[in-house]
This record gives C-alpha cells, sequence and structure tokens, in this order.
C-alpha cells in the first residue's frame, strides 16, 4: 500500500517518471536532500521586484475604456 502524500507519476508505457510529494507531510524529512540539490522551498521563485509591481498594479483602480471609440462593439 503506498503512502499518502507520495503521488508516482507513469509515462505511456508504464514505467515511473515523477513523483509528487506532499512537503507540508514530508518536506522536514526531505530538507536535507534539497538542501545537498540546491532546491530551496522557502522562497519565491520570481522576482521580487517583479512581485512587487504586480502588487502595485492590483491595488490601483482599474480605468473604464469605451471600446466604441475603437471600433468595437461587444
Amino acid at each position: 500500500m503506498q503512502p499518502t502524500g507520495i503521488y508516482i507519476e507513469r509515462n505511456a508505457k508504464g514505467m515511473a517518471t515523477f513523483v509528487r510529494i506532499d512537503l507540508k507531510k514530508y518536506g522536514e524529512k526531505l530538507k536535507d536532500f534539497f538542501d545537498m540539490e540546491g532546491i530551496t522551498i522557502e522562497g519565491s521563485p520570481y522576482d521580487p521586484e517583479f512581485v512587487a509591481k504586480i502588487k502595485r498594479a492590483e491595488k490601483q483602480p482599474s480605468k473604464k475604456i469605451d471600446l466604441n471609440q475603437y471600433g468595437i462593439s461587444i
């Protein structure tokens, strides 16, 4: 019986090719392996400046545009 939180994905030939692991459940047990391989699970993979720019844009009020002035009717 396979433990919960670990899912083996197989290719079309039935060979195991990928494993999905629930990091909430097994993250601490795998921490040494991730450190050895240079994998970080704590931080975001995105550029912090890019994320900040998106968050600032989300806070700005949206603008209403009349599409008819551009010859577009929906």
